[in-house]
């Protein structure tokens, strides 16, 4: 009774003290792609982008109703660094949807740099927005969210901002249990050291032998709901690196394979270059590629469960062959064609002296196309996507399908999978070259493929890029098989690795190839417009379905 009563109690009370709009409110995630178009056209940075923000200390006075609650230490906040524009995880201060909306797009047009004046439409939008606050709260003479200089940096910085902010609108708790989407601030430090400090305790507070009993309860096997709402009230969690060696049994994220077990390596690092976007320059021989071998492939079969789709595929795929076609008014050839031959009597006695077009042919119609396929074999594709199948296979299957329909139609093609460690050792995967063919041994080494460790894409696609360059053909895909954006253990993280990709893509295209992005990332409407364009990607969005969908993808790009 008493927990219950309590439970109301802190529902009634908290809800008295929150006067946002729950049913008008505006994620970030639906508003992300037109913010990043205004941001980005307006302050001219196309590598700009929308991340979300974190809660940050409030020093505006507190009611007493907000004192009893305990809320109003944090306030949502906005502000723009050197990469990113951060904006709240939602807004919900007014109870019309389009007011929270047009305060996202104020935000944006804020944090563009702008002058805001001379910004169309913008003095109407704040207006509108500032009589739309101040008909909720008469005593506002500002808007209750604007920019501020970012967390963690001198206050001297010169905010973009209008006004300070107003005191904090608190959004309703969390469900328990649920996993928070909201980041944190932090900062790092130097683990203590536990010898130096004052501890002052009673000593009848000691425990006694017998009285104490240590049980070893891991993290891992029960999760504790309450650090987590915890750590979310935390202002700035700290972050140490602890030195000291532990008796404990620890788990390692990456624990590298001795050489008998690893894949085998075909060649010498081939030295590769780098773009760095904060110097403006390539580093030439800055990262270093391993061509690799899949250790333990061994000719294979078809698999049983992807026989009927490869039939299926194989027929439409056969069905779109090259066709032998009749070809008129040829200088030689299998027969006369009597209308070209006519003509040139014709033109023969008006004087006209030019070289005999009178032949046809028959001749095979066919295209002028070759095809790389270099898929991400990170260790996110370690994860699950149903009871039954991660992502690598998944990955797998789709690279047999594709082949099957690719050897259907004859196009020259060939497949390539990379991961990476650091920028020494970008691991490319060996799966068939365009001059090998097609067999149960390409199958062995694509089903021996394992998940890797992080995605160095930069210096993948500039390798394929050299692979390709090569290829006789007039029409050249590169078709990049990704669940996630570039990152690697070094600086290659963020706008780095972003950038370095989109250079490597640029490369690409000027040497007249063709690049395009399959996805299964949710999130990839963040960052492959920018690497892609907006027209040279497209998302899976059930992973499950890739093996069915990329053949078909390759149809539609290739014209079939």
């Amino acid at each position: 009774m008493e927990e219950w009563v309590g439970k109301v109690w802190h529902k009634w009370v908290t809800r008295s003290v929150n006067h946002d709009y729950p049913q008008a409110r505006v994620d970030l995630d639906e508003m992300r792609k037109t913010l990043g178009i205004v941001v980005r056209a307006l302050s001219g940075d196309a590598g700009l982008q929308i991340r979300q923000s974190t809660a940050v200390a409030s020093d505006a006075p507190r009611s007493l109703m907000q004192r009893i609650a305990g809320t109003g230490l944090k306030t949502s906040a906005a502000w723009r660094d050197a990469d990113s524009l951060n904006l709240p995880d939602s807004i919900a201060f007014f109870p019309q949807r389009e007011l929270n909306r047009d305060m996202y797009v104020w935000l944006a047009v804020l944090g563009s740099g702008r002058d805001v004046l001379h910004t169309p439409s913008s003095p109407s939008r704040y207006h509108r927005l500032l009589a739309a606050w101040q008909a909720l709260h008469p005593e506002a003479t500002e808007l209750p969210l604007t920019l501020i200089p970012p967390p963690n940096t001198p206050q001297s910085t010169s905010p973009v901002a209008l006004a300070e902010p107003a005191p904090p609108e608190t959004s309703p708790a969390s469900k328990p249990g649920a996993e928070s989407t909201k980041r944190q601030r932090a900062e790092r430090t130097d683990m203590p050291d536990g010898n130096s400090g004052l501890m002052m305790f009673r000593l009848e507070s000691l425990f006694s032998w017998t009285e104490y009993t240590p049980v070893d309860r891991t993290s891992d096997d029960d999760p504790d709901d309450d650090a987590a709402r915890a750590a979310e009230d935390m202002d700035v969690i700290t972050v140490a690196r602890d030195r000291k060696a532990s008796s404990h049994k620890i788990k390692l994220d990456l624990d590298l394979p001795s050489a008998e077990y690893d894949d085998i390596p075909q060649s010498e690092g081939i030295p590769l270059p780098e773009w760095d976007y904060r110097k403006q320059r390539l580093l030439p021989e800055h990262c270093r590629l391993q061509v690799m071998l899949p250790r333990g492939a061994e000719e294979q079969a078809l698999p049983a469960r992807l026989q009927a789709h490869a039939r299926k595929l194989r027929r439409r795929f056969e069905a779109l062959q090259p066709r032998r076609e009749w070809r008129n008014h040829q200088q030689d050839g299998a027969e006369l064609d009597t209308d070209s031959y006519i003509l040139h009597l014709t033109e023969r006695q008006r004087g006209q002296m030019d070289m005999p077009m009178v032949y046809r042919d028959c001749r095979e119609q066919g295209r002028d196309l070759s095809c790389l396929l270099l898929a991400d074999f990170s260790m996110s594709t370690d994860s699950w996507v149903s009871n039954q199948a991660r992502v690598v296979d998944v990955v797998r299957d789709a690279l047999i399908l594709f082949a099957e329909s690719l050897q259907a139609t004859r196009d020259r093609f060939a497949l390539y999978g990379f991961s990476s460690l650091n920028r020494q050792k970008v691991r490319f995967y060996h799966l068939k070259k365009f001059t090998e063919r097609y067999d149960g041994q390409v199958r062995g080494r694509i089903m021996a493929t394992q998940p890797g460790y992080y995605t160095r894409m930069g210096a993948a696609i500039r390798y394929a890029t050299q692979l390709l360059e090569k290829e006789p053909s007039q029409q050249k895909l590169l078709l990049l098989l990704t669940d996630g954006k570039p990152n690697d253990l070094d600086i290659y993280e963020g706008r780095y690795g972003l950038e370095d990709t989109r250079m490597a893509l640029q490369e690409a295209r000027r040497k007249g190839l063709k690049p395009f992005c399959v996805t299964i990332d949710d999130k990839a409407e963040d960052y492959l417009p920018r690497l892609f364009g907006q027209n040279g990607w497209v998302l899976v969005k059930k992973a499950e379905e890739l093996p069915q969908k990329l053949p078909q993808l390759y149809a539609l790009l290739t014209g079939r």
